[in-house]
């Protein structure tokens, strides 16, 4: 052994090395063998009280363990997931202040308008605060001596930076009160319930109902479904009808999808003086619809219409969706060029599924079809920009509409529910070209099953993709000149090829399109066209761009007094006296604008407007196979 010490004492430097790379392999040994598998995330725990239910202020404490650094920002979110619009919920926040666990006091400074810095120097801290809810919505929280619904995103604080953080929410119940919500119920206690969420976005993913409500269950293909009824006490609300229509539809959307994603659902319905609408979840939906509507038969078709909309939600926007909506981004709006798809194309498989769900006849669908197309016909901004930057302006532009808003812009549910039925139309018809049964139902399924159970977030060209695919010939051209182009879309043309009549009239033409003989005065008045749009007292609401009004100068705000030399009282006045000219005669308008009193003359159009009436031609009249595309696309196949 000598012999091999004096060589390396021979070569010092060796030994150094011989040492450090001795004591590195040590090193890293060890540390492999004290290795351990890294903490989980604590989870955030929230409490829930509502002590006084008629003074509507929620209280809720936020409790924070092992927090990283030794301060850190909580933060209440500015919007709601599926309403896109700055709501700013931090407005509702009071009394906030921060303890460690011995209860003691920790600085909490107010940053902007939604965020927080709570200084814990490491240790476990607890955020206590009242949020105020006086806002009846499905977007928006609201509680009142009888109920609480509360919206997640507008109740609970979130750790920045730290959303997938599990939560556990405690709710202390105000007596005789239950709890229903989609989240996964926990340990309960006599009025004390509980419930888990994985991460925050499924937290608020949850909307909460507190109350005593009516509550149906019904089973469909395996899954658990819930309807839960709050407000219709005292009235003769067929909640039977209701569930009813409810399952039929749920049935149609699973036939049409292959299946649920989920073992449960929840079907919040809400019943009040407040207005109505929907806003989608994961695995629930909050409804809300007033208590007149009942009245009619028409309440309970809309109820229908509602859960159709909002329950194909689960997979058109919560499981296919753009890359953008999610993870989410709760400090600031989250622009996407995909709500024409989102919104508009789950009005088009709304329909497919009461086609398919026998809530609705083919008759009365085409009749209807009919006359939303004469509708958006008459709106002047239905193609002034692409509706994929329709979809990416709704933040700025949809829900705070400036005084133009007709003239440039058109509602991507609207137009988006029109563009979806063209789409399915087009990918029945390429596909029957190539022997193959494509359609907007398939499209989904291709969606669902490449990125919906994946969780991959989808762009505008993963869309084009699933259409081709499901035509069997490249949709490129569709989606350029109608998504991001703004051609007319060739709705009628469509239809004639699937067997439906088109037959266009206006009230002071004859069946062969020309002028009858004579005009009745309100046929007169039918056929007279300036592009003013008035207020009931003939004050101008909107200019059309290029009518004889915007000719004429008229703008904004002016106040007419006299047309043809004569006094108006009215918007009824205004029609009646331009009526009296024939198309292309002038007529003197008189106006205030401001404090000026003016006068212009204005040359009097025939009204461009025409009526769409849709039919079904008679099947003799049909081939087979135009009879059988037209069966599949009315049965919601």
């Amino acid at each position: 052994m000598l012999g091999p010490m004096l060589a390396v004492v021979r070569h010092p430097l060796r030994l150094a090395l011989l040492v450090i790379m001795t004591a590195l392999t040590a090193c890293a040994l060890s540390g492999r063998a004290q290795a351990r598998p890294p903490k989980a995330r604590a989870p955030v725990r929230y409490r829930v009280e509502i002590p006084a239910p008629h003074r509507q202020y929620v209280h809720v404490t936020m409790e924070v363990d092992a927090p990283n650094g030794r301060d850190t920002e909580v933060a209440m979110p500015a919007w709601a997931p599926g309403s896109y619009l700055v709501r700013d919920f931090g407005r509702h926040v009071y009394d906030l202040r921060a303890t460690d666990r011995r209860d003691q006091a920790l600085p909490a400074e107010r940053l902007d308008k939604q965020t927080w810095r709570i200084e814990h120097g490491g240790r476990p801290f607890t955020v206590h605060y009242r949020v105020f809810a006086d806002e009846p919505s499905v977007r928006t929280s609201h509680v009142d001596d009888h109920h609480a619904s509360l919206i997640g995103s507008s109740i609970f604080l979130y750790v920045r930076g730290e959303l997938m953080r599990p939560a556990r929410v405690s709710i202390a119940l105000p007596s005789g009160w239950s709890a229903h919500t989609a989240l996964t119920s926990d340990e309960t206690a006599p009025g004390v319930t509980r419930f888990t969420a994985p991460d925050y976005d499924t937290l608020v993913d949850a909307p909460i109902e507190l109350g005593t409500p009516r509550v149906e269950t019904f089973t469909r293909q395996g899954a658990t479904f819930e309807y839960v009824l709050t407000g219709a006490e005292n009235t003769a609300i067929d909640t039977a009808r209701l569930v009813a229509d409810a399952a039929a539809v749920v049935q149609a959307q699973g036939e049409l999808m292959g299946g649920f994603p989920f073992s449960r659902y929840v079907f919040l319905m809400q019943v009040s003086e407040h207005g109505g609408g929907g806003l989608e979840h994961a695995n629930s939906t909050s409804m809300m619809m007033r208590r007149r509507d009942f009245d009619t038969e028409e309440g309970y078709a809309r109820a229908a219409r509602l859960v159709a909309h909002e329950f194909f939600h689960l997979w058109n926007v919560k499981r296919i969706h753009d890359r953008r909506l999610g993870p989410f981004d709760y400090s600031r709006e989250n622009h996407t060029r995909l709500l024409w798809l989102h919104e508009g194309l789950t009005e088009t498989m709304e329909a497919h599924s009461l086609l398919r769900a026998r809530l609705l006849t083919p008759q009365a669908y085409v009749r209807d079809l009919g006359r939303r197309w004469t509708r958006f016909l008459q709106k002047p901004g239905r193609n002034h920009d692409p509706i994929a930057q329709l979809s990416f302006d709704a933040w700025i532009k949809a829900y705070q509409p400036a005084a133009n808003h007709p003239n440039v812009a058109i509602s991507y549910y609207e137009k988006g529910d029109l563009l979806g039925i063209a789409l399915d139309l087009e990918l029945r018809l390429r596909s029957a070209a190539h022997d193959r049964q494509g359609s907007l139902p398939g499209m989904f399924r291709r969606l669902m099953e490449r990125f919906g159970r994946t969780g991959r977030g989808i762009d505008p060209h993963h869309v084009t993709e699933a259409a081709s695919a499901e035509a069997g010939e490249d949709m490129s051209d569709f989606f350029a000149r109608y998504v991001e182009g703004t051609e007319e879309i060739p709705l009628p043309a469509l239809l004639t090829r699937v067997g439906v009549q088109v037959h266009t009239s206006a009230p002071w033409l004859d069946d062969q399109g020309r002028p009858r003989i004579p005009l009745t005065r309100k046929q007169r008045v039918q056929r007279a066209w300036t592009g003013l749009e008035l207020t009931p007292r003939a004050t101008v609401h909107n200019v059309v761009p290029d009518s004889p009004a915007d000719r004429a100068g008229l703008m904004l705000g002016d106040e007419l007094v006299a047309v043809g030399s004569r006094r108006i009282r009215d918007r009824s006045d205004a029609r009646a006296r331009f009526a009296d000219k024939e198309p292309g005669q002038p007529v003197p308008v008189t106006l205030f604008r401001g404090e000026r009193l003016l006068e212009v003359d204005l040359t009097v159009g025939e009204s461009p407007q025409r009526t769409i009436e849709l039919s079904l031609a008679p099947a003799d009249t049909l081939s087979p196979q135009v009879l059988a595309l037209r069966t599949a696309w009315l049965g919601g196949t």
